[in-house]
């Protein structure tokens, strides 16, 4: 049961870098974001899952495009779940505590 965990500092995140953003997000995960209050805190809990997403898969970060990785939520909009080349995975964690965001992905 491959395993991966990533952690993220909330303020390194630059969410007025759109060539970032466009680079990290899906176009799904873009509208979701701008319908959040802490967009900067969101951007880093997506980008601390598919950091996650691909250490569990022993992938680097060139290995895949991270705007395909997909973080979006389960049908009662509160748990995140993964998809990636029409494959969804459910085993995802995300969690924010002050400065940090965190996620864990079990394949």
């Amino acid at each position: 049961m491959p395993v991966g965990i990533d952690i993220v500092q909330i303020n390194r995140i630059d969410i007025s870098n759109t060539r970032f953003i466009n680079k990290v997000l899906s176009k799904k995960e873009i509208e979701l974001m701008n319908t959040k209050i802490n967009k900067q805190s969101f951007v880093a809990g997506r980008f601390a899952a598919k950091e996650a997403f691909l250490k569990a898969n022993k992938c680097g970060i060139f290995d895949m495009d991270l705007n395909k990785i997909e973080v979006l939520y389960d049908e009662l909009h509160q748990n995140p779940i993964i998809y990636y080349e029409n494959k969804k995975y459910e085993n995802v964690s995300i969690s924010h505590e002050k400065e940090y965001a965190i996620a864990i992905v079990i394949i």
